[in-house]
Order: C-alpha cells, then sequence, then structure tokens
C-alpha cells in the first residue's frame, strides 16, 4: 500500500502543479476563483433552503504548520504564534466561530515549503503534513514567503483545490488582519470588491458614474441592494465597493471620495471589514451575512472533517507564572543537565518553554512545572520563557529568565576506583529509598552530596567504601519531586549521577 501511495503521487503531481491558479492568487489571493464562485452559490443556496445551522460557539480546529529552511533556522517564534491565536478569537469574537489548536504544533524543515509553497515538490510535501497532522483541522502553514508578484509581495493566501492557507510568518503576531481574512476565504467568502480585483475603480478607465454592468465576469453591484444577490460578493450587508481600498491610505481615513454607480447613488464603501482591502481600521468586523455564509460553508459536506464535536479547554489563564529555577542571571553547575521550574497557572493545560543564545534554540512544551535539559551549550548565556495556554486560550503573557551555563558536565568520566555504578530505583517515589551500587578496587573515605539542579547543595553526609561491592542507601523522605544530581566526592576523584524523585 505504501509503494501504491507513492505513485499516486507521482501520477496525480502534474495536476497539483498545473492546478496552482497562480494570476487567481496574485489578485484574489484564492487559488482558484471559479472554485470559490461555486461554494458561495452553493452556500447561498443552503440558506436559502434553510440550512440548520448551530447558535451556539463553534469550536474549530487549527493546526499550525512551523515552517523552517532545510537547516532547522528561521522557524517563526512559537510565541507569535500564541500570541497570533489569541488576536484571531479576538478578531472573531462578533461571529460564532472560536479556533483551537489541534494537538500541538507541527515543525517542518524543507527549503521548498519555506520559500516556494506554491511549487510541486512543496506542494506533495504539505499533502503529506495535512494528511498526517492535521487530517481534521484547518491546515495552516507559516512560512518565509508565499509569492511574490507584479502587484507586489502577498501575505498569503488560501489555496482551496488543496483546501489550505498559507501565511507569511513575518506577520504572524503582529496584529495584522492576514490570517482572518484568509480564514474568511476558508469559509468561501469573496472580497466586497470581488471583481475589481485585477484593476481597481480608475475615473480615467470607468468614468464616473460607473456605467459598466460587469467586470472581470462579475456584474458590478450597485448601492440601492438590488442585485446584491448575484453581484460583488454576493452578501447584501456589504455595501459596492469598487477596490477602492487598493492604494487607500494605510491610516484608513473615511473614503471621501464621491463615485457613483450607474444609478447616480454615492458609493459609500464597508471601509472596517475583514475582507476589503482597507488597512489599518479601528474595529474591523465581519458582518452579520458574511458570518451566516462562513455558518453554511462550515456545515456543508466539505466542512464535515472539522466538526470534531470535541470541546477544548477556552477558560482564560491569569498572568500568575513566575520562574522559580534557575534564579535570573545565575550560573548553572552543569551545562548538559539543568531543570527548569516555574509556578502552576490556573486554568493552563500547557506550558511553552523556549530557550536561546545565537541561533541556538530549544523548544519544549510541557504539561508540568518542571523540564530537564539536556541540550544546553557550555559557558553561553541563555534567555529561557514560559508562557501558559490551554488548547483555546492563549492570551496570557510570557515571563523570562536569563541563565548562565559553565563548562561542566554532568557526564564526566568516572574515575578509576569505580569499576561499576547504578543508582536504583531511579526515578524514586518520594518517602522511598534510594540505593547507589558501586564496586570498587580500593577502599576510600567519601562524601555523599545531594545538589539541586542550578548546583545549590542540600544534603551531604560522610561515607565509607569497602573494597569490592557497596550498597550505600538514601532516604527520600525529605526531599521535594524534582531532578538532583547526586555527587559522590573521593580523594581519587568524583561520581556524578542524576536522580529523580517524584510523586
Amino acid at each position: 500500500m505504501k509503494a501504491l501511495f507513492l505513485l499516486n503521487v507521482v501520477l496525480w503531481l502534474p495536476f497539483l502543479v498545473s492546478a496552482q491558479h497562480n494570476s487567481d492568487i496574485d489578485y484574489h489571493c484564492v487559488e482558484n476563483q471559479q472554485l470559490q464562485i461555486d461554494r458561495i452559490l452553493e452556500n447561498k443556496q443552503a440558506l436559502k433552503n434553510g440550512i440548520a445551522v448551530p447558535r451556539e460557539e463553534i469550536n474549530v480546529p487549527i493546526k499550525f504548520h512551523l515552517v523552517a529552511d532545510s537547516d532547522g533556522l528561521s522557524r517563526v517564534d512559537v510565541n507569535d504564534v500564541l500570541e497570533q491565536l489569541c488576536t484571531l478569537n479576538m478578531e472573531f469574537a462578533d461571529t460564532d466561530f472560536r479556533f483551537y489548536i489541534d494537538n500541538g504544533f507541527n515543525l517542518i524543515d524543507s527549503d521548498a515549503v519555506f520559500n516556494t509553497p506554491t511549487q510541486g515538490v512543496a506542494v506533495a510535501e504539505m499533502l503529506r503534513a495535512k494528511r498526517d497532522e492535521g487530517p481534521e483541522a484547518i491546515n495552516i502553514f507559516l512560512t518565509e514567503s508565499a509569492r511574490e508578484t507584479d502587484v507586489g509581495v502577498i501575505l498569503g493566501f488560501y489555496a482551496n483545490v488543496n483546501d489550505w492557507i498559507v501565511i507569511l510568518e513575518s506577520v504572524v503576531g503582529t496584529n495584522n488582519k492576514a490570517l482572518s481574512h484568509e480564514l474568511g476565504h476558508y469559509f468561501s467568502l469573496a472580497h466586497p470588491h470581488f471583481g475589481w480585483d485585477r484593476q481597481p475603480w480608475d475615473q480615467a478607465i470607468h468614468g464616473n458614474p460607473v456605467l459598466i454592468t460587469r467586470t472581470d465576469g462579475v456584474r458590478v453591484e450597485l448601492v440601492d441592494g438590488s442585485n446584491c444577490d448575484e453581484a460583488g460578493d454576493f452578501i447584501c450587508d456589504t455595501p459596492p465597493d469598487y477596490n477602492f481600498g487598493f492604494g487607500w491610505s494605510r491610516q484608513c481615513p473615511d473614503f471621501n471620495l464621491d463615485v457613483m454607480d450607474r444609478n447616480l447613488d454615492v458609493i459609500d464603501p464597508l471601509q472596517p471589514n475583514f475582507m476589503s482591502y482597507f488597512f489599518g481600521c479601528d474595529q474591523i468586523t465581519f458582518t452579520p451575512g458574511q458570518n451566516e455564509m462562513m455558518l453554511a460553508d462550515y456545515m456543508s459536506s466539505r466542512r464535515e472533517h472539522i466538526r470534531t464535536g470535541f470541546n477544548p479547554i477556552t477558560t482564560e489563564i491569569p498572568n500568575t507564572l513566575e520562574l522559580i529555577s534557575p534564579e535570573n542571571n545565575t550560573t548553572t553547575k552543569f551545562f548538559d543537565g539543568v531543570e527548569l521550574t516555574w509556578t502552576t497557572v490556573e486554568n493552563a493545560s500547557q506550558y511553552l518553554v523556549v530557550l536561546r543564545s545565537g541561533l541556538d534554540e530549544i523548544i519544549e512544551i510541557v504539561e508540568g512545572t518542571s523540564v530537564f535539559i539536556t541540550d544546553l551549550l557550555p559557558d553561553e548565556i541563555y534567555t529561557w520563557s514560559v508562557t501558559p495556554f490551554n488548547d483555546g486560550y492563549t492570551c496570557a503573557g510570557k515571563e523570562t529568565n536569563i541563565l548562565r551555563t559553565n563548562n561542566i558536565t554532568t557526564n564526566t568520566e568516572d574515575p578509576d576506583f569505580a569499576e561499576t555504578i547504578r543508582v536504583q530505583p531511579n526515578p524514586v517515589n518520594i518517602g522511598d529509598a534510594v540505593t547507589l551500587h558501586i564496586e570498587t578496587n580500593e577502599a576510600l573515605e567519601a562524601t555523599l552530596s545531594i545538589f539541586s539542579i542550578e548546583g545549590k547543595a542540600i544534603w551531604s553526609e560522610k561515607s565509607s567504601i569497602g573494597l569490592g561491592k557497596n550498597n550505600i542507601k538514601l532516604q527520600t523522605n525529605e526531599f521535594q519531586s524534582g531532578v538532583y544530581m547526586l555527587s559522590l566526592s573521593t580523594s581519587k576523584g568524583t561520581i556524578n549521577r542524576k536522580l529523580i524523585i517524584s510523586n
């Protein structure tokens, strides 16, 4: 079956490549505009037929694919992705939709997807990622490039043939409306200036009043609403817009051009709308008509895969997180074994942990309030941050500290006197005894110590080691759960072992 699937990919690849309607992406930010029109008309008919749509909050899964180059470099900041989801849910607050993270993030290291997501090799990789990682979610790929065109750099697009969204990572987490705009397209919305994408209104070309009845094959919408069901974006509460937003000031001043339709009615476009090309406006919204269209699309058979019935945790998380250890601006005892700990935060189900030093980056998502990191470099300064979140609430702030590593390893070579060394059980439950089993070739006086992972000595005891096998027991009643370093120091050298004590 695996060989057959690979064969099918090769056979269909020419179709996938030719199906990329780049001219549509260039002007409409949707891959195949005719396919989009067909869906709009189907959804409008479903609404006319009285399709039942839910009237409670709808939870919609999103699978974010965080793309880097083939070396794993230049990936979007995961904290920016959390902030983007927070912004997204605020922007959709007046609709019936709430978005949540579908089973974590997917990391992709691919030059093709990173730089040319509309090309054949990239499309094949994205199809596999969608199939394997996001079969029950909206798939969103965060890349370095989307597509450069004669009309400028595209910030994102909706590929409706393969049903995914591509967004530039440079706009993620910046309060740019690009993702909300493309999600509107995902749920079948067109631009309110539909038909005027390739050629915005120009008095020298179209005149004033505008007398033409069609542009780019689409009926020209009238102010009086007499043809709103079949013209423009096919939605009646979005007034006519002849792409006046293209080139309009990004500070979004009120539209003040007296442009008339063929009935001599002055056009007043809806500037603060997610689907328009007016940028920089405040209080941007989707109209009730656009919400109805998106709901109809959500209830269609093509969206059955995202109607999972799953109810994620979406409870608000307070900004109460505190970092415990290592303390800010302290040096760790070992560079290749550092435990990071923080306080529990109410309603948080997961914590994003990020460590950075130059190009070195470590990302962990954990459910508890500690993580043991073994991949740090010696003699480096790292920033480390923790962000609490749950699947549907990602608006809590992060906390950041600085740690410094030295050049001491937890895996130093054991001294010659030690022939075999074992720590059992490990992990050990609080209250149980842990035993250091050591076989030596000489008798020695020793000191057995326990250090916290940041290097603080918290227990010490003298001990005598006899020739041959020794079993040194240590009670754990007085220790808290966590990661420790067990150290046996003698005149002939020191033995270090990591010890994990759990509840």
